[in-house]
């Protein structure tokens, strides 16, 4: 999140050339409740920003703080690399430090803007009990992390957020929570808990493999029967492990 003025939120649907805050909840792919609560408590998604100058060719520094000039330039913002869009987000963060803002809090002493990586949250869910179809992969916001941690975790650059649904996962991960999947530990470990997919659904399970080829997803909630798929029949094919989880957040 970014600390914002009205003015800000004003500047989005100028920008896409709306009038309503209703239409600009249809663009972003959100409710209408979002954007009003967004604009009621000032505060809004860095990814809405960037989702929005991206699309519209806009600049940042126009949408957070009315610098001009208004435009990227012609076409550039939907021209940029994976490199330049990075960039753009180190920059917005390097301006949200400076201000003494970041999503956890004040910035502490000896904390810097270099040290931080932007994670995307993704819309899809993962199911804790049935599978999730909520499968999409549009980014939501963006959340930052110490780069230094996640470089202990993992890859950084194959990490997403997701929500979870469900309480086949509690006590250990809720219905509400949000966790951290790197996408490239595929290999399993038994007893760690991965995102996996088994045709269109996905869910979040601890999972190990079994002698004979047999894959088995088990819950923590004891209400909860194992899912067992033979890797050598019908299903082989259709499931697929999305990563490891390797951390978990909760609203309080």
């Amino acid at each position: 999140m970014n600390s914002a003025t009205p003015e800000t939120l004003d500047r989005l649907l100028q920008g896409a050339g709306l009038r309503r805050d209703s239409q600009l909840a249809e663009l972003l792919g959100v409710s209408p409740q979002a954007v009003s609560q967004a604009r009621r408590k000032g505060r809004i998604p860095d990814g809405w920003v960037l989702k929005v100058a991206e699309k519209f060719g806009l600049s940042t520094d126009w949408i957070f703080f009315g610098r001009e000039p208004r435009q990227a330039g012609a076409g550039a913002a939907a021209e940029l690399s994976h490199e330049a869009q990075a960039g753009r987000e180190e920059t917005i963060m390097k301006e949200r430090r400076a201000r003494g803002e970041s999503f956890f809090g004040e910035v502490g002493e000896g904390q810097d803007a270099i040290g931080l990586v932007m994670v995307p949250l993704v819309a899809a869910r993962l199911a804790a009990g049935k599978g999730s179809l909520e499968t999409e992969g549009d980014v939501l916001s963006y959340f930052s992390f110490r780069q230094d941690w996640l470089c202990r975790k993992g890859n950084p650059d194959k990490m997403v957020l997701m929500k979870v649904c469900g309480d086949s996962m509690e006590p250990d991960i809720r219905h509400g929570d949000m966790v951290l999947v790197d996408q490239s530990r595929r290999e399993i470990y038994g007893h760690a808990i991965y995102a996996m997919g088994i045709n269109e659904e996905i869910y979040v399970k601890q999972v190990e493999t079994l002698p004979g080829g047999r894959l088995v997803l088990r819950s923590r909630n004891p209400e909860y029967s194992p899912i067992s798929v033979d890797l050598h029949g019908d299903l082989a094919d259709s499931v697929r492990v999305i990563g490891r989880v390797i951390w978990c957040c909760r609203e309080i």
